[in-house]
């Protein structure tokens, strides 16, 4: 998955330019309501970092700075950028400390931002939550082709998502699924027999629609 596919647009991006003093960067960011955006530079198509609300009330009231002063020497984070072609896990590994990613095109420019709320839609969306259901966590003793036969003991259900935990674990391995929205709960109490049947441990079940638990096991 590419992450063109899901990241805010640069017309839907509220930003500073680099050339921007102490005043207009504050002032910008304190009618967006955010505490970082981006700055451009280059008449707006390159990207030169983030800047900050805490750096810039910093400059004014530690270190006696000016409106008009460049907010040049506060920029951040000139390396917080990932590539439009880029596989969207990429983003796991760098957005964890920043507020968001700027997203360049193959011709180095500016085309938008990925979030933590992009992040958010792409987990919701692996785990069904969209499209409602029952979420099941399953245990199991780790052991080679298990989701294979976890898959194929549920084979007449219509699986929304699968995610699986604790992976390199030597011993156990949690595995959850999230079921289609039109099982029963007859038909649910019958998956959860046939995968303990099987072994498979149904440590609790979650209704995404009701947003709570209905079966939680110790």
């Amino acid at each position: 998955m590419k992450i063109r596919y899901n990241f805010v647009k640069k017309e839907d991006v509220r930003y500073c330019k680099a050339e921007s003093t102490v005043k207009e960067a504050y002032e910008l960011l304190k009618e967006s309501g955010y505490r970082s955006i981006p700055v451009l530079k280059e008449n707006g198509t390159a990207f030169a970092g983030l800047i900050y609300k805490v750096d810039l009330l910093d400059h004014y009231v530690e270190k006696q700075g000016k409106d008009e002063d460049s907010i040049e020497s506060l920029i951040q984070d000139p390396d917080a950028f990932i590539y439009e072609e880029d596989s969207f896990f990429k983003t796991f590994l760098t957005i964890r400390r920043l507020p968001f990613l700027a997203v360049l095109n193959e011709k180095e420019e500016f085309s938008g931002i990925i979030t933590h709320g992009n992040v958010m839609d792409v987990l919701e969306d692996s785990f069904g939550m969209k499209t409602g259901g029952y979420i099941l966590t399953v245990g199991t003793k780790e052991h080679k082709g298990a989701i294979k036969e976890l898959v194929s003991t549920i084979k007449d259900v219509n699986i929304e998502g699968l995610l699986t935990l604790d992976n390199g674990d030597t011993y156990l391995r949690r595995i959850i699924i999230n079921l289609s929205h039109d099982v029963s709960e007859k038909k649910l109490n019958k998956i959860i027999k046939k995968l303990e049947d099987k072994d498979f441990r149904v440590t609790s079940v979650d209704d995404v629609n009701l947003g709570e638990k209905v079966l939680t096991k110790q």
